[in-house]
């Protein structure tokens, strides 16, 4: 099948994900606040725009319940995945608010390219292969920290794991599992040219997870920002 295939594939780039400094952190229990910090920030902007990327999906579906699933996961991003952002802001004593307003940094502004770009293609399956390994990592982030023993009741971060942890909860699998049923699905009517460009959507977004954590960590932001932003960094 060919979400088997996309796991398969990505699943060195997950590897690494799991061995990042940032992720470990969590698992431990210590993460610096400048790095929990540079995290909200950006991924406050990343979601901000998953959303619309999500919403983009909605026109080209024939099928109410479809239509349904991405509405009702527009509203859980916008209301309730702000939960894990106001864990990492009480950790790192911050207020949410505060730290809405960054322009992204320059891989996080290449993540969110990447996936207007699957968007401009036309493809439900280049735009789901460019959002899926968001929830898909996440997800296995919170099921490797659970399995290697990190999810303790004296975690602070025990609540940010919980949360990823419950896309498996539904009957059907929860949100990445629907996901890529939907992908295998769709794939049986692909050619051999679309199923690679869709894989490289998918390939490309993984690692890009990867960088996101990367850039948090070491808060890799504009070299030049004064002179791209004229010391003003708002959007």
């Amino acid at each position: 099948m060919f979400s088997h295939q996309l796991v398969k594939e990505a699943n060195p780039i997950l590897e690494a994900i799991f061995d990042h400094p940032f992720v470990k952190g969590i698992g431990d229990g210590h993460v610096d606040d400048a790095a929990l910090k540079f995290y909200v920030q950006q991924d406050f902007q990343y979601l901000s725009e998953f959303i619309k990327i999500y919403a983009s999906i909605i026109p080209i579906l024939k099928d109410r319940e479809n239509m349904k699933f991405f509405a009702e996961n527009i509203d859980f991003i916008l209301n309730s995945e702000i939960h894990p952002h106001h864990v990492f802001c009480d950790i790192a004593n911050v207020t949410y608010e505060s730290l809405q307003h960054a322009t992204p940094s320059p891989k996080a502004y290449l993540y969110q390219s990447h996936m207007y770009r699957a968007v401009r293609t036309g493809s439900l399956a280049n735009i789901i292969c460019a959002l899926l390994p968001c929830p898909w990592t996440y997800n296995e982030i919170a099921k490797q920290l659970t399995a290697t023993g990190k999810n303790t009741a004296d975690n602070p971060f025990k609540s940010w794991i919980d949360f990823y942890l419950t896309d498996d909860e539904d009957a059907d699998g929860g949100l990445t599992q629907k996901l890529f049923k939907m992908l295998n699905e769709l794939s049986k009517d692909m050619s051999e040219e679309e199923i690679n460009e869709a894989k490289g959507f998918f390939l490309k977004s993984t690692e890009l997870e990867w960088e996101f954590w990367e850039q948090a960590f070491y808060q890799q932001d504009w070299r030049f920002t004064e002179i791209i932003h004229g010391g003003d960094n708002h959007e």
